[in-house]
């Protein structure tokens, strides 16, 4: 297995320890809907709030914040399969909360954990759709 797939893996148990630490229940984690997935799905202790959470692992800040590493695309990607997820479980009485946790470090060095609570919200799903009309419209081997 390559050394980034452990580091990811580290990461995402430092981000679900620490997001038990601050009361919330895990509900998944690496939950696959097709070629999409969920880093970690959480509820808040009275059910009222889903936790959606992005999880980028980095083993220094050397290339920037491991957060710039969540585009358009790939914040649409989570949204389709959070919408996909709440049908599957019934859960369309949950508000749904997008955060992210950037984890810097290693197993060796420890982590520094980066939680930005509401990273992004479903407006990502409306810019990537005009990031696509923008796409389609310009000439081919043009920027």
């Amino acid at each position: 297995m390559a050394e980034h797939n452990d580091l990811g893996r580290w990461g995402e148990e430092q981000a679900a320890l620490f997001l038990k630490k601050k009361g919330w229940y895990i509900r998944h984690r690496n939950w696959h809907d097709g070629h999409r997935d969920l880093d970690i799905v959480a509820i808040d202790q009275d059910s009222s709030i889903l936790l959606i959470v992005e999880v980028k692992t980095r083993s220094s800040e050397l290339w920037g914040n491991p957060d710039d590493a969540i585009d358009v695309i790939k914040k649409y990607n989570i949204i389709h399969a959070a919408a996909t997820y709440i049908k599957n479980f019934h859960l369309n009485y949950c508000q749904v909360r997008y955060d992210t946790i950037s984890v810097i470090g290693t197993p060796a060095t420890g982590a520094q954990i980066i939680h930005k609570e509401n990273a992004f919200d479903i407006t990502a799903h409306f810019q990537y759709q005009e990031y696509r009309k923008w796409h389609r419209k310009k000439k081919p081997g043009t920027w």
